[in-house]
Parts: C-alpha cells; sequence; structure tokens
C-alpha cells in the first residue's frame, strides 16, 4: 500500500486506501491505480488543502487513527518543492526504515546520541559539517 506522508509541524499520513476515496470522488474517467507516484504527491496535497482541520485529525501521526507504524516502508518519492513540508511516498508492503526526514522551512532535525536532546538547524550541509550537541556537547546525528 502506498502512504502519502506530509511533513509540516506535523506529520501528515493519507492512505492509499483515503487518497483512492478522495479520487473516485473526483469523478476522474482516470483509474487511480494508473496514477504515477508525482500524480498522489499532487493528489495529497489537493487533499490537504480542501479537508476540514477538524477531518486532518484523523491523519495525524500520534492521533488516535495514525500510527508511526504508517510512515514505514520502502521510500518511493520525495518532493521538496514547498519551502514548509517535506512530502514522501511511502510503500508500506516493502520492508524499510521509518520515516526520519522533517523539514519545516528547510530546518533539519539533529539528535544528540547521548542525551536525546533535539535541535534543529538550517542551510547547513550536515554530511560535511562536524556537529555536537549545545547540551551535552556529545556526537550528534542528521535525520535524513
Amino acid at each position: 500500500m502506498k502512504n502519502v506522508v506530509i511533513h509540516k509541524v506535523v506529520k501528515l499520513v493519507f492512505t492509499e486506501d483515503h487518497l483512492k476515496g478522495y479520487w473516485n470522488k473526483q469523478n476522474s474517467d482516470l483509474a487511480f491505480d494508473s496514477l504515477t507516484n508525482e500524480q498522489l504527491i499532487s493528489l495529497a496535497k489537493k487533499m490537504m488543502n480542501n479537508t476540514s482541520h477538524s477531518m486532518l485529525e484523523q491523519h495525524i501521526v500520534g492521533s488516535d487513527w495514525r500510527t508511526e507504524e504508517d510512515t514505514k516502508g520502502k521510500l518511493l518519492e520525495e518532493d521538496d518543492s514547498v519551502n514548509d513540508e517535506h512530502i514522501e511516498i511511502i510503500e508500506t508492503s516493502i520492508p524499510g526504515s521509518k520515516s526520519k526526514k522533517l523539514l519545516i522551512d528547510r530546518l533539519l532535525k539533529v539528535d544528540c546520541k547521548q542525551c536525546e536532546f533535539s535541535y534543529f538547524i538550517s542551510d547547513l550541509n550536515a554530511d560535511t559539517t562536524k556537529l555536537t550537541c549545545p547540551s551535552c556537547g556529545g556526537e550528534v546525528i542528521a535525520d535524513n
């Protein structure tokens, strides 16, 4: 099953079943199964923008309906075209890691290995810059 994960201040997960239902309401002649990953991302953005805040609650990771398990699987596609969101398509039927990347206005989340302190950085290549924890001075890892 292909789930679309949208990272904003919160993670939203639109399951394939939700997307298919939304697509079918659009009365399109095009079959849902023929949509490309880019079209699924576009559909998820449209669904997010046209859904009330109270209805979006069912898509928030950590709510009664969506868990981190919904973000685990093989990463198929990513979209960083909008500054304050990061979108992924995760194929949950194929083993993979959970979605870890969190970009908010192009901020990258960094976690300390020792004290579990987390902070955000921007405009930095975490692969080539040596970072330390501002809390304990320990080694940090960028979630990417």
